[in-house]
């Protein structure tokens, strides 16, 4: 029989079962980017929140994760809005949708190149 780690990890898995990580040897690793990631898009959604003015969704936002971190926030419009942004203007440029959707010329020359 084999002897699986504090949650069921076998030699040789992954790390990943259903969609969560899992115990084991790399445990503090993996937690630390995962909080970490976790950490950035919260924060990412805060500022999004503030800088579109919504300022008590946005305090609800903090408490219902409970936040206790102190924040300090980008430039408006936020990383999240320039993200999807950017993240729309290539998909409105790809071939397929560029007759429907209005785009710039930076993104239609992505798809082309």
């Amino acid at each position: 029989m084999k002897d699986v780690g504090a949650w069921g990890r076998t030699e040789g898995d992954s790390g990943k079962k259903a969609g969560k990580w899992v115990r084991g040897e790399d445990d503090n690793v993996e937690e630390k980017e995962e909080e970490s990631d976790e950490a950035r898009l919260a924060l990412y959604v805060y500022e999004y929140l503030l800088h579109v003015g919504a300022q008590k969704s946005a305090q609800t936002f903090l408490s219902e994760i409970r936040w206790e971190k102190n924040i300090t926030l980008g430039e408006p419009p936020g990383f999240l809005h320039s993200w999807w942004c950017v993240f729309w203007d290539l998909y409105c440029a790809a071939p397929d949708r560029r007759e429907t959707c209005e785009h710039s010329s930076e993104a239609k020359a992505f798809h082309d190149y």
